[in-house]
């Protein structure tokens, strides 16, 4: 154990489930409820405000170039303020994002909401995982963050559909105004629940030798060590937005429907794929499993590309599950395992900056290969990032693994 605050304490030395994790994961599971009721209404609802395919790419990247932009100042103070004070204040501004989603009545106010949204992106999930890594014993980490990331899946599974039952809803009750409303006043309501497992966090302030350790608060804002990383989850990120962004509107021009069966498919296997890939994460290493789990991946967006029907659809849901539940987990352990402990905060932030030029260029790119070419070109070019995330892993992984933690 080294010199946080958190670390003094007796969390992650024999178990995954002590507090401070268990109080994360309750906090991160109501955000990523947060988020998937309403990420496959964005373009939708852009749309209904009167924005075109170029705009609605724009629109949806804007939330993660704004995040991109805003990892400057939030990794620094994610390493070196009071973490629990720190999330307290982004849980209220996601209640408050959520506000003023719900009562935009033109794309001026959406854009608004999309900066605000941006903000809070920037910090919360770098703090969320920071939080739960710190609580973590080494040789626990890939389990522990495999499990940590079925808060995310439990919300993929149920936030789409929920979200897309809650608008059809209230839009056949009051209309689409008042559709969009409820179910972005659903959204803030997730997070202001959030805010109960926040407030009962441990303090999590750095103590001097990690604040020395640390240094100069521009040497907190990219860890260089996780670079590759980084770039990994850049290219993974930049395919993976294409699902949640436009699945809706592709099975809509197709007639296909019930598409909100994709998302629940998909998380449900998730939830299987994800702890079983952390276990053996721990077991065998991220080196025997990237690739495999890459090549199933990309085989998921041909499937949609040149499927026609659900069940189409739901198998090409299965085998995004597999594959992302392999990638996702295996890059952020490799991220963790780059950096001492003290360390874990910027390099949590450095992965996020991929997370953000990934979330940020996939809708962008989508919306002009679907602008000019249809959705199903846009799915065929949107599996060459996860290739080239495999041979970026290929090219680099004997350089990473010498100087694993």
């Amino acid at each position: 154990m080294d010199n946080t605050e958190i670390e003094k304490k007796p969390y992650g030395n024999l178990t995954v489930w002590n507090k401070q994790f268990t109080l994360t994961f309750a906090a991160n599971v109501l955000l990523c409820f947060s988020q998937h009721t309403v990420n496959t209404l964005i373009s939708t609802y852009a749309s209904y405000l009167g924005a075109g395919a170029v705009t609605i790419g724009m629109v949806s990247g804007l939330y993660f170039g704004v995040s991109a932009a805003a990892r400057p100042f939030s990794g620094p103070i994610i390493s070196k303020l009071d973490q629990r004070k720190i999330m307290i204040w982004i849980y209220a501004l996601g209640v408050l994002t959520g506000l003023v989603y719900a009562f935009s009545g033109d794309i001026a106010m959406f854009i608004t909401a999309r900066v605000m949204h941006g903000i809070e992106f920037a910090f919360v999930g770098s703090l969320n995982l920071t939080l739960a890594s710190n609580s973590l014993p080494r040789e626990k980490l890939g389990t522990g963050i495999g499990i940590f990331g079925l808060g995310a899946a439990v919300a993929t599974a149920i936030g789409p559909s929920m979200g897309i039952a809650i608008f059809r809803w209230a839009q056949e009750l009051w209309g689409s105004d008042t559709g969009y409303m409820v179910v972005f006043l659903v959204s803030a309501g997730f997070m202001l629940l959030g805010l109960i497992p926040v407030f009962l966090l441990d303090p999590c302030k750095p103590g001097k030798k990690a604040l020395e350790q640390m240094g100069a608060w521009y040497k907190n804002i990219i860890s260089v060590k996780t670079l590759i990383p980084a770039g990994l989850m850049l290219l993974v990120s930049a395919s993976s937005i294409l699902f949640s962004t436009y699945m809706v509107p592709y099975a809509d021009s197709k007639g296909i429907e019930n598409i909100g069966l994709f998302f629940t498919v998909y998380a449900v296997v998730l939830l299987v794929s994800r702890p079983l890939c952390g276990k053996l994460i721990d077991k065998i290493g991220v080196g025997r499993l990237y690739c495999p789990g890459a090549i199933v991946y990309l085989l998921s967006f041909l499937i949609v590309a040149l499927g026609n029907s659900l069940p189409a659809m739901l198998v090409a849901a299965v085998f995004a599950a597999v594959g992302f539940g392999t990638l996702n987990p295996a890059i952020i352990t490799l991220c963790m395992r780059s950096v001492p402990h003290a360390k874990r905060g910027v390099a949590s932030n450095t992965q996020y900056f991929g997370i953000d030029i990934g979330f940020f260029l996939g809708p962008v790119m989508g919306g002009f290969v679907n602008a000019y070419l249809g959705y199903s070109s846009m799915y065929i070019i949107g599996a060459v990032p996860v290739a080239l995330s495999g041979v970026l892993f290929m090219a680099t992984w004997r350089s990473l693994k010498n100087r694993l933690y």
